[in-house]
C-alpha cells in the first residue's frame, strides 16, 4: 500500500506522482517503523524521526556516489553540475529522493519517497543516534511511504506512483560509440568506416557539442558539417543511428532564429521580470522555461526539425542547470581578486576556492520561472522537463519510442527517457562506484540507464579499458564515450590484441540481445528492472550486503572485476551456477573464481533458460534466422520470448508475442501466450547442460502462433 504523509502545507507540484492510488495518512500510523520526534521551521523546514528499527539497510538514492547502502551518509538533493565524481562528491546531476529500507533480518522492509523537487537534505542516520532527518528550503512536503511484502512488491508500486518505464527501441541495447567530439563529416564517417572494417558491431553514433554552429542548440557547422545531411545518410545505409546532444542555454545573438523567437515569451526570468542570462559554451545565453507547456511545444517543434533530417534521439546535457557565471559572479569575482594579496595567506585559498566554486552555485535565489514560481522551489524538475518536452513530441507525433538520456533528472523520469551518470573518469575506483550507481538507478524505477564506459575524464589503459567494456556489456545502455583532450577509447586504439579482445565483447553484448529485449520489455510490463542488486531477487542474508555483484535479468550474475591485475576475485552465488565464458560449473555459495583479462565473470544460474542469437553488425532482430538457448537444467528452467517491431509505440496496444518456455529433463514446451505481432519461423536450437555439465541439443522450428513440445 501507499500512503501519502502531508508536512506543513506544500506550494509546489513536483509532477513526479501520475497517479493519486494512496491514502492520506498521519505519521502515527508508522510507529512500528518510525516516530516524529521533531517538527520545525529552522532556516526551512526541519523533520526529525526516530529510527524504531535501525539495524539494516537503505538502498536507492539514485545517481548518487558512495556504497549501494546509503546508511550513515548525508545527501543534498540539488541537481548539480558537479564533474569530479570523488567519493564525498554531493549533490551531483539527479534527485531521486527515495530509498526502500531492508532490515538486517530481512523480516522489514518498506520504501519512502519524499517528493519536494527543491533544495533538500536527507541524513539516514550519521550520527548513529537511529535518526532520520530532513531539511527543505520550502514550506513543506509530500512523503509517501510504500509497503509491501518485498523490495520487488516495493519498487513496483513505487513505478505505479510515479510512472511506468516508457520503451527504448530495440537498437539502443546495441553498442555505442561517442567522444567529446567527432569534430567534422570526415572524422564521423571514418569511424563508423573503421567500426565496419574491422567488423566491431556498432548500432550509435553520437555527435557532441560541436556539430553546432558556435554551439547554438538546433544549428549545424556550415564549415565542418557542409553536408550533414547526406552524412547521415550514408551512416544510416550502413545501420548506424545518430544522436545528437541538446544543451538548454540558448545564444543571446541578433539575427539567430531560435534566440529571436524567444526573447521575452520562452525563457527564465530574474528578480526583475527581465530573461535570466547566464554564461555557458555559446558564451551569454538564456535558458528555457520547460515548467510552461508553450515553451515545451516550442521547443519540441525545433526537436522536431533534427528529427525529419535523420537525427534519431538526444543526449540532454548541462540540463540541471549547468552556468559558468553570471554578470554578478563576474563582478564578485573581480571584487574578490582586486582586493586579493599573497599575505591573505589561508585567506587567499578561501576566494581563488569561492571562485572555482561559482558553476555550482545553482542561482536558485536569481532564477524565476514565467509563472513567478521561483526556481529553488522547483529546480530539480528542470532536466525532466526539458526531456518530457522531446519525449512527448516523439511519442504523440511520431507514435515512437524516444531515444532520450538525460544528465539531469528527477523522480518520474522513467515516464519520458532514461540517464547516464555524467562526467565519471578513467579510474579504477569508478567502475565499481557505476556498478552500484546503475544499480541504485534501478532501484529509484529507471530501466535504462548507463555511464560513459572506459571513463570520460583522464587517461584510460588499456587493462582499464577492457574491465570497463566488460562491465558495459551488462548494463542497459552500453556506450564508450570520453572527454576532449584525453586519450581515445575506441576499441581499437590499444593494439590488436586488445582490439580482438573488446570485439568479442561487443560480440557477446550482441548475441544475447534476444535475452536482453525479452528481459526489458518483460520488465517495463512486469515493473522489473533488467539490472538489479542481488538483494532484489535474493532475500538471504549474504545477499544483503554485496554492492559488487549484480543480477542482469532473471538468469545472469555479474561480478565485474574493478582493480588492475586481478587473478580471481570471490564470487557468491545464490545458486548452482555455470561461467556462461568457460563453462565451468560453481556450487551454490561462496566461491573463488579464476578473472582472466578475456573475459568478466558471469554466471548462467541453474534452471534458467537463455536465448542467444549470431552477433549482427547492427542489430536487425527481424533478420534473425536462428535463436539458441542455453540452458543450464536441474529439475526445470521457466523464462519467456519477447518480440515485437522494437521501434513503435504498439507495444502499449498489446501489439507483440510472448512466448512461455518450459524445459524439464523430460521435455521442452513452448506456450504461446499472446501472438499479435507475426513473426518469421525460425529454428530453435536447445542446448541443454545439466548440473553435471552433460550437455543435450534438440531443435524445432517455430513460428508465431501454436504450442510445441519435444520429448527429451
Amino acid at each position: 500500500m501507499v500512503y501519502r504523509l502531508t508536512y506543513f502545507l506544500p506550494d509546489v507540484d513536483s509532477e513526479a506522482v501520475v497517479r493519486n492510488s494512496f491514502i492520506d495518512a498521519k505519521p502515527r500510523q508508522f510507529a512500528d517503523l518510525f516516530e516524529d520526534i521533531y517538527l520545525g521551521r529552522e532556516e526551512g523546514l526541519l523533520v526529525l524521526k526516530r529510527l524504531s528499527k535501525s539495524d539494516g539497510h537503505y538502498f536507492g538514492f539514485g545517481d548518487k556516489v558512495g556504497p549501494l547502502n546509503r546508511k550513515g551518509r548525508k545527501y543534498t538533493f540539488w541537481n548539480t553540475d558537479n564533474f569530479t565524481h570523488h567519493p564525498s562528491a554531493d549533490p551531483l546531476y539527479k534527485s531521486f529522493p527515495f530509498f526502500i529500507f531492508v532490515s538486517n533480518d530481512l523480516e522489514t522492509v518498506y520504501g519512502c519517497f519524499t517528493d519536494y523537487p527543491g533544495w533538500m537534505e536527507i541524513d539516514i542516520d550519521s550520527d548513529n543516534n537511529r535518526l532520520l532527518t530532513y531539511k527543505i528550503k520550502g514550506s513543506g512536503f509530500f512523503q509517501y511511504i510504500i509497503t509491501g511484502e518485498d523490495i520487488k512488491d516495493i519498487l513496483a508500486q513505487y513505478i505505479n506512483l510515479t510512472g511506468k518505464n516508457v520503451a527504448f527501441p530495440i537498437w539502443a541495447f546495441g553498442y555505442q560509440q561517442s567522444r567529446w567530439s567527432y569534430f567534422n563529416e570526415e572524422e564521423v564517417i571514418n569511424v563508423a568506416a573503421k567500426l565496419r572494417e574491422k567488423r566491431i558491431p556498432c548500432d550509435v553514433i553520437y555527435l557532441d557539442i560541436d556539430y553546432m554552429e558556435q554551439y547554438k542548440v538546433f544549428t549545424w557547422n556550415s564549415k565542418n558539417f557542409p553536408h550533414y545531411k547526406n552524412m547521415l545518410e550514408k551512416l544510416h545505409s550502413e545501420g548506424f543511428k545518430v544522436i545528437s546532444i541538446l544543451d538548454p542555454g540558448v545564444k543571446v545573438e541578433n539575427g539567430y532564429e531560435i534566440f529571436e523567437k524567444a526573447k521575452g515569451k520562452y525563457f527564465l526570468k530574474d528578480k526583475n521580470g527581465k530573461d535570466f542570462e547566464g554564461a555557458v559554451w555559446p558564451g551569454r545565453v538564456r535558458f528555457p522555461d520547460f515548467r510552461a507547456a508553450k515553451v515545451r511545444r516550442w521547443w519540441s517543434k525545433n526537436a522536431r526539425k533534427y528529427l525529419e533530417e535523420g537525427i534519431d534521439g538526444f543526449w540532454n546535457d548541462m540540463n540541471e542547470i549547468a552556468i559558468f557565471a553570471t554578470e554578478k559572479d563576474l563582478r564578485e569575482a573581480r571584487e574578490w581578486l582586486e582586493s586579493a594579496s599573497l599575505e591573505d595567506g589561508i585567506n587567499l585559498a578561501s576566494t581563488l576556492g569561492k571562485i572555482g566554486e561559482i558553476g555550482r552555485k545553482g542561482h536558485g535565489d536569481e532564477i524565476f520561472h514565467i509563472d513567478g514560481t521561483p526556481h529553488w522551489k522547483v529546480r530539480n524538475t528542470y532536466g525532466l522537463n526539458m526531456t518530457r518536452a522531446t519525449s512527448e513530441m516523439i511519442q504523440k507525433q511520431h507514435k515512437k519510442r524516444p531515444f532520450l538520456i538525460t544528465r539531469s533528472a528527477y523522480s518520474g523520469i522513467q515516464r519520458y527517457g532514461g540517464v547516464w551518470t555524467g562526467d565519471n573518469h578513467s579510474w579504477w575506483e569508478h567502475i565499481l562506484q557505476e556498478v552500484i550507481r546503475i544499480n541504485s538507478l534501478s532501484l529509484c524505477g529507471v530501466f535504462y540507464s548507463g555511464f560513459d564506459v572506459g571513463g570520460f575524464g583522464g587517461d584510460v589503459n588499456a587493462q582499464m579499458l577492457i574491465r570497463y567494456m566488460q562491465l558495459g556489456l551488462f548494463s542497459p545502455m552500453f556506450r564508450n564515450h570520453s572527454a576532449i583532450g584525453t586519450k581515445r577509447q575506441e576499441p581499437w586504439e590499444f593494439g590488436k590484441s586488445v582490439e580482438n579482445i573488446l570485439r568479442s565483447v561487443i560480440e557477446y553484448r550482441y548475441r544475447l540481445i534476444p535475452y536482453i529485449y525479452t528481459q526489458y520489455m518483460v520488465g517495463l510490463m512486469k515493473n522489473v528492472p533488467l539490472v538489479r542488486p542481488m538483494v532484489y531477487d535474493f532475500k538471504r542474508a549474504e545477499a544483503l550486503s554485496i554492492e559488487d555483484q549484480f543480477m542482469f535479468g532473471e538468469a545472469i550474475v555479474v561480478a565485474p572485476v574493478y582493480r588492475p591485475d586481478v587473478q580471481k576475485r570471490l564470487v557468491w552465488l545464490p545458486n548452482k551456477a555455470i561461467n556462461i565464458f568457460d563453462g565451468k560449473i560453481y556450487k551454490k555459495g561462496w566461491n573463488v573464481v579464476d578473472t582472466p583479462i578475456e573475459y568478466i565473470p558471469a554466471f548462467q544460474l541453474i534452471n534458467t533458460a537463455i536465448p542467444t542469437a549470431q552477433p549482427q553488425q547492427f542489430v536487425e532482430f527481424e533478420k534473425i534466422d536462428k535463436i539458441v538457448w542455453n540452458v543450464f537444467l536441474g529439475k526445470r528452467a521457466k523464462t519467456w520470448f519477447y518480440e515485437d517491431d522494437g521501434v513503435s509505440l504498439d507495444y502499449k496496444k498489446g501489439i507483440y508475442n510472448l512466448k512461455k518456455i518450459i524445459v524439464s529433463d523430460k521435455y521442452i514446451e513452448i506456450q504461446t501466450v499472446k501472438n499479435a505481432y507475426e513473426t518469421r519461423k525460425r529454428l530453435w536450437e536447445f542446448r541443454i547442460i545439466d548440473k553435471r555439465g552433460e550437455m543435450k541439443t534438440k531443435y524445432i522450428e517455430v513460428g508465431s502462433d501454436g504450442k510445441y513440445t519435444i520429448q527429451i
